[in-house]
C-alpha cells in the first residue's frame, strides 16, 4: 500500500550537496534540489517517534517500543519502506521527471503556443549498423538540433499516454534558487564564536506560489493525516498532508523510468540505457554520529531495460 503526501514549506528549503565546505577551501556549496528520497525517509520516521511520543535516545537505544522499531525499522538501519519522488503538484496535476529517453528541438519551433512540445523517443539502434560496447542497449534518436528532455517535468497523467505533444515544463516554473550568506562558526571553540572575517553562501530553494512537493510511501506508518515534518540539518518545516486520487501509469515498451534517485550498483549499471549526470550524496548518521558513506545516484528520469525497483514507470 502506498500512502501519498504533499508538503508545503514554511520558509525556503536547503540540501547541502557533496562538496566540503571549509574554511580556505570554499565558501559556497552546492544545493540538492527537490530533497533526495533518504532526506525524506528520515523526516518520516522523525514524525512517527515525536507523534507516538518516543524519545530519540530510547529509539537509538533500542529500547522503544518494538512496533515502533518494525514499523519504521531500527536505528542505524535502513528503512522498512521506500519513498516514491519527490515531485511537485501544481494546479491539480503532479508532474514527473521527463525520461531521459524523451528529446525535443532546441529551437523555439518546438515549443507551441500551449506550451507543450513535440517530442522523439530515442530507439534501440540496430547492431548492424553500429558496433559499441554497449551491444544492444545502445539508444539512438534521429532528428536535427535535438536537445535531452531529461531534468525537465511533465505531468503524471501524460507519461504513457501514447501522445508525443507533451506539457512540458523546467525547474524554474516550480521553485526558485534564493541567494542566504551567513556567518562562520569556529567549531574548534567550545563557546562556539563567530569566525573572524568568514563567511558563507549557500543557495536556497523556494517554492513558486502553489507548488507543493509531493511523495509517495510504500508502507502505512501511521501518521495523522496531517502534521508537521522537518527536514535535513537544517530542520527546515513545514506542513504535511495525506492526498488521495494519485493513479501511478503503466505503457508497454519494456523500458522502465525511475521516479526517484537510484543508487548505482552492478544490477543498475547492467540495466541502464539512459541517465544524466551521476549525483553524490551522503549525509550524517544520527545514529553513528558520524558522517554517512558518499554514494553515488543516477538521477530521477532514468531509464532501465528491467524493473528494479517498486519506483519504476513502465514507459
Amino acid at each position: 500500500m502506498t500512502e501519498w503526501y504533499s508538503f508545503n514549506p514554511q520558509d525556503t528549503l536547503y540540501f547541502r550537496g557533496a562538496e566540503p565546505a571549509d574554511m580556505g577551501e570554499s565558501h559556497a556549496a552546492s544545493m540538492v534540489f527537490p530533497p533526495p528520497v533518504h532526506t525524506i525517509a528520515g523526516a518520516l520516521r522523525t514524525a512517527v517517534l515525536v507523534q507516538q511520543g518516543v524519545s530519540f535516545d530510547d529509539y537509538n537505544r533500542g529500547t522503544c517500543n518494538p512496533e515502533i522499531s518494525e514499523k519504521i525499522g531500527k536505528s542505524g538501519s535502513d528503512p522498512p519502506f521506500g519513498i516514491i519522488g519527490p515531485f511537485f503538484l501544481f494546479e491539480g496535476r503532479a508532474w514527473v521527471p521527463c525520461p531521459f529517453t524523451w528529446f525535443a528541438e532546441k529551437n523555439e519551433k518546438g515549443l507551441r503556443d500551449n506550451g507543450t512540445r513535440e517530442i522523439v523517443i530515442s530507439q534501440p539502434s540496430p547492431s548492424r549498423f553500429v558496433k559499441s560496447p554497449a551491444e544492444d542497449k545502445l539508444f539512438w534518436v534521429k532528428g536535427k538540433n535535438l536537445e535531452t528532455l531529461g531534468g525537465q517535468w511533465t505531468p503524471l497523467d501524460e507519461l504513457c499516454n501514447g501522445n508525443n505533444n507533451k506539457w512540458i515544463k523546467s525547474s524554474g516554473d516550480f521553485f526558485v534558487y534564493e541567494p542566504h550568506t551567513g556567518i562562520a562558526l569556529d567549531v574548534k571553540d567550545q563557546r562556539r564564536a563567530i569566525r573572524e572575517g568568514h563567511l558563507y553562501s549557500f543557495q536556497h530553494a523556494r517554492l513558486c506560489e502553489g507548488v507543493a512537493l509531493g511523495f509517495g510511501c510504500t508502507r502505512e506508518l501511521g501518521l495523522a493525516e496531517s502534521g508537521v515534518l522537518k527536514f535535513g540539518a537544517e530542520q527546515r518545516f513545514g506542513e504535511y498532508k495525506k492526498i488521495q486520487g494519485l493513479h501511478i501509469p503503466a505503457g508497454k515498451s519494456g523500458l522502465y523510468m525511475a521516479l526517484s534517485i537510484v543508487a548505482g550498483d552492478e544490477e543498475t549499471n547492467g540495466h541502464c540505457v539512459a541517465t544524466g549526470k551521476i549525483r553524490y550524496l551522503g549525509g550524517w548518521d544520527l545514529h553513528r554520529k558520524f558522517h554517512k558513506p558518499m554514494v553515488g545516484y543516477f538521477p530521477p528520469g532514468s531509464v532501465f531495460d528491467k524493473k528494479i525497483n517498486d519506483y519504476c514507470i513502465e514507459l
